[in-house]
C-alpha cells in the first residue's frame, strides 16, 4: 500500500509541475533555443558532409565501458561478508579482467587525447 500511495504522490508532483511550467513559463522564444545545447553549432549545416573526430567516441565508450563495469563492484561490497571465498575469488577475477582491458586501452593509445 505504501509504494502505491509513494507513486501516486510522485506522479502527481510531476504533473503539478509540468503543468505549473507551462503556465508560468516564458512565452517568448529565444534565438539560442534553435541551437543544439546552446553550444553555437548551426543547427542545419549546408555543408552535411563535416568530420567528427573518433577520438570523442572511442573516449566515450571507455568512459562508459569502465564506469559501468566499476558499478558491479558495489553488489560484491553489500554482500561482502555473505559470499565467502568463493565470491571473494570471483570479485578479484573480474577487476582483474577490468584491469587488464584497462592496460590494453592505455597500450593502444586510446586514452592519449589527440587533437
Amino acid at each position: 500500500m505504501g509504494i502505491l500511495i509513494f507513486f501516486v504522490i510522485a506522479l502527481g508532483v510531476g504533473f503539478v509541475f509540468t503543468v505549473a511550467n507551462s503556465i508560468l513559463g516564458p512565452r517568448i522564444k529565444e534565438k539560442m533555443e534553435d541551437y543544439p545545447y546552446e553550444c553555437g553549432v548551426p543547427l542545419y549545416d549546408p555543408e552535411a558532409r563535416g568530420t567528427f573526430k573518433q577520438g570523442y567516441y572511442l573516449l566515450g565508450l571507455l568512459l562508459i565501458l569502465f564506469d559501468i563495469e566499476v558499478a558491479f563492484l558495489f553488489p560484491w561490497a553489500v554482500v561482502f561478508k555473505d559470499i565467502g571465498i568463493y565470491g571473494l575469488i570471483e570479485a578479484v577475477l573480474f577487476i582483474a579482467i577490468l584491469f587488464l582491458g584497462f592496460v590494453y586501452a592505455w597500450r593502444k593509445g586510446a586514452l592519449k587525447w589527440q587533437i
